[in-house]
């Protein structure tokens, strides 16, 4: 396995008293140590010499990327110094001794590589990883998936996140993702301290480049090293091709119901299985359809996270991304579970900075798009008419969006009848309210009596004004296509003043 100085000099001070100097190379390009010979006077970058400092040329020609490892010192090495990187040993060693402990730091990384590429041809799990791993980093190791839900741990109670298979509650998130900053698509190790913690952090990606996870390394147990960083990154290399064998390693499980609602939403065909299970279990399940988005555009809380934290907190649920934000699905047995599974939705949206829609209960799946139209439209006809709802149910605003849509985008005024402008007239310059009067009326299924108590007028004087109405508006009340058009109008109106006021 191919070593970089900071690696070397991290291994060899634990045995002698040793100081590091001169332009390091980070990339891991060092073989195995091999003896100056006196009669060369050429350093070659990627290669690792071990001399004793009595014997070394004065002027060589060294090549960028060249370390020495040197017995002793004296002015001469500022020369080596100002162009390679050099190790050396202060005090008095035997130089095979020292070339021997040099070799047994290669044999200790390269079983470290050979157990590793043992995992992956075997199809090792993560935390078999990890666990042939930590005595080379000296610190507990983690790997979160694209959920940030701790999928291999080295130790069973880390200090901010949470056990292995369980997502980070809401509060840790938010800790993480202040200081991550959204490097979800940064390559290479870089560090953070999320809680106080310095963590190294290195990403995963999949063949196409998509972010899958990430491996955490925490310097708990010591500080780190120099050159963890590139331990870390092979550590990680390791186990995207891991995950690239096996993607369920790292992909959340979907259930076969799951993938078949993702299909459908997306109209796509379904496969001959996926035809026998709707078959099997269509028509059985009562749904209830979510649209889930952010009431902040600055959030920068992962749907990953959200659809997983979905799943966990609603029993015989599923969420999974969704155009501009995130479809889930709950099933549903009663009215009471219903009602307990809003009032989950109000804490859950709450604390993940959410606005949901709801849709009424269906059980054919094959109208799943359908019924996420609804929580669609919900939650939009609620953001405008109810601004800072937190979940908005179809039911509320059913008549609504019935209207909004049945106007074609035209104004509500173009649909008046004759004389309706009059009614509107009358009422900017009267006391009295003919469209209060009408609307009243029509409410109360043209009972005399009940709107005049509503309106706290007598009912002989109702009738009088309803007439008048009637001869204004050149229509007969009795007629049900005009009583319906003339409720339509009064709700677009309604609609366009409160949109106005908004």
């Amino acid at each position: 396995m191919k070593l970089n100085a900071d690696i070397i000099y991290d291994s060899l001070s634990k045995q002698y008293n040793a100081v590091i100097g001169g332009p390091v190379v980070k990339e891991m390009t060092l073989g195995r140590p091999e003896f100056y010979m006196e009669d060369s006077t050429a350093f070659t970058a990627g290669h690792l010499y071990l001399a004793t400092v009595e014997h070394l040329p004065h002027r060589p020609s060294i090549q960028r990327g060249a370390v020495l490892v040197c017995i002793g010192e004296n002015a001469y090495l500022k020369y080596y110094r100002d162009r390679m990187t050099v190790i050396v040993i202060r005090n008095k060693a035997d130089f095979f001794k020292a070339y021997h402990a040099l070799q047994e730091i290669f044999d200790r990384y390269d079983e470290w590589e050979r157990n590793l590429y043992r995992n992956l041809i075997d199809g090792a799990d993560f935390d078999t990883f990890l666990a042939d791993s930590k005595d080379i980093f000296r610190n507990p190791l983690f790997v979160l998936d694209r959920s940030f839900r701790s999928i291999a741990v080295t130790e069973e109670n880390p200090d901010w996140l949470s056990l292995k298979g369980e997502s980070l509650d809401p509060v840790s998130l938010n800790k993480y993702m202040n200081s991550f900053a959204m490097m979800t698509e940064k390559k290479g190790a870089f560090r953070i301290s999320p809680d106080g913690n310095d963590t190294i952090f290195v990403n995963l990606f999949d063949k196409e480049g998509q972010y899958e996870g990430c491996l955490c390394v925490m310097a708990k147990e010591e500080p780190f090293a120099a050159g963890t960083e590139k331990l870390a990154e092979v550590l990680a290399e390791m186990l995207e091709n891991a995950a690239s064998r096996n993607p369920d390693m790292i992909q959340d499980e979907q259930s076969s119901v799951k993938g078949l609602m993702m299909t459908l939403m997306n109209e796509l065909p379904i496969s001959q299985a996926q035809r026998m299970l709707l078959g099997a279990s269509n028509n059985k399940v009562p749904y209830l359809a979510v649209c889930l988005r952010f009431s902040s555009q600055s959030s920068q809380i992962p749907s990953g996270y959200i659809c997983d934290m979905f799943e966990e907190t609603f029993a015989d649920s599923c969420a999974f991304p969704m155009d501009n934000g995130i479809a889930g699905f709950i099933a549903v047995q009663d009215g009471r579970q219903m009602e307990q599974t809003e009032n989950k939705l109000e804490d859950f949206v709450s604390g993940l900075y959410l606005q949901a829609g709801i849709s009424n209960e269906f059980t054919d799946l094959f109208d799943i798009r359908i019924h996420y139209s609804q929580a669609e439209s919900a939650l939009e006809n609620g953001d405008l008419l109810n601004p800072g709802k937190n979940v908005c149910r179809f039911s509320d605003y059913a008549l609504a969006e019935m209207i909004i849509n049945s106007l074609g985008g035209m104004p509500a005024e173009a649909y008046f009848p004759a004389g309706f402008k009059e009614v509107l007239k009358h009422d900017a310059v009267s006391g009295v309210s003919y469209l209060e009067t009408l609307k009243v009326f029509l409410e109360e299924n043209m009972s005399f009596s009940s709107a005049a108590k509503r309106l706290y007028v007598h009912r002989s004087t109702l009738i009088d004004r309803v007439e008048r109405i009637e001869k204004e508006l050149k229509l007969d009340l009795s007629d049900p296509d005009q009583r319906l058009l003339l409720n339509m109008l009064i709700k677009a109106i309604e609609l366009e003043k409160s949109l106005r006021s908004q």
